[in-house]
């Protein structure tokens, strides 16, 4: 017979396997999920289409996440986690603060592209707590990160030092939720891509001194036709 310690041991191990089986799994369904939800919308994909997509049971699926609410505040909650990281790690890598700019407006274009417009009305209409994650948690950061890079840029001279960043990050925040209302702005008539680029142009046009506008003209001349 097993000593009991070595019982206890082997008790653990099969613990830690099927966890980490899983958190793989979880992964598997999150990205998943985060997938079918940028192409089609919240509202249009079913728990059946996930599993369709991943090749598995319901019943596994609800093994590890208990309902299609829950489903959506984990994809948000990791999506938002590794985009922040990137976002930062995008700012660590710019020289200055146009730099920065440029390059995480061309992140934002680059997952625009892959966002149908539906997805924000999804999640406003139909996921109202969904969405509150993103008002209290992303807005905040990006908000955060717009009033740093002015702060930086003034600092750096590239933009220009009359203007009160407090104000500009949180009217940034607010044009992004315009450039979303599906009435206003449908998805018909303007993409989200085209939306976007005209916000960054203004915004950035605004901004910067006459020492920014010749960095642009010489470095980022390509940039939104800048």
């Amino acid at each position: 017979m097993l000593k009991n310690e070595t019982l206890e041991t082997l008790n653990i191990l099969i613990v830690s396997i099927v966890y980490l089986c899983n958190m793989n799994l979880r992964d598997t369904i999150l990205m998943s999920a985060f997938d079918l939800f940028l192409k089609y919308g919240i509202k249009s994909v079913s728990m059946d289409d996930i599993c369709k997509k991943i090749g598995i049971s319901k019943k596994t699926v609800y093994n590890v996440i208990s309902t299609k609410d829950e489903l959506i505040h984990k994809v948000l909650d990791k999506h938002l986690s590794r985009d922040e990281e990137e976002v930062t790690a995008i700012l660590t890598g710019s020289g200055n603060a146009i730099d920065g700019m440029v390059n995480i407006s061309r992140h934002v274009i680059q997952f625009l592209k892959r966002m149908t417009p539906s997805l924000i009305h999804d999640l406003k209409k139909y996921h109202p707590g969904a969405w509150k994650i993103i008002e209290e948690r992303h807005f905040p950061f990006i908000e955060k990160t717009i009033y740093d890079n002015i702060r930086q840029g003034q600092k750096e001279g590239l933009y220009r030092k009359d203007l009160d960043a407090n104000i500009l990050s949180k009217l940034y925040v607010l044009q992004s939720l315009a450039i979303s209302d599906q009435e206003h702005f449908g998805q018909d008539t303007y993409t989200k891509t085209d939306l976007y680029k005209e916000m960054i142009k203004y915004h950035l046009h605004g901004i910067i001194s006459d020492e920014g506008r010749k960095l642009i003209t010489q470095q980022h001349k390509n940039f939104l036709s800048v």
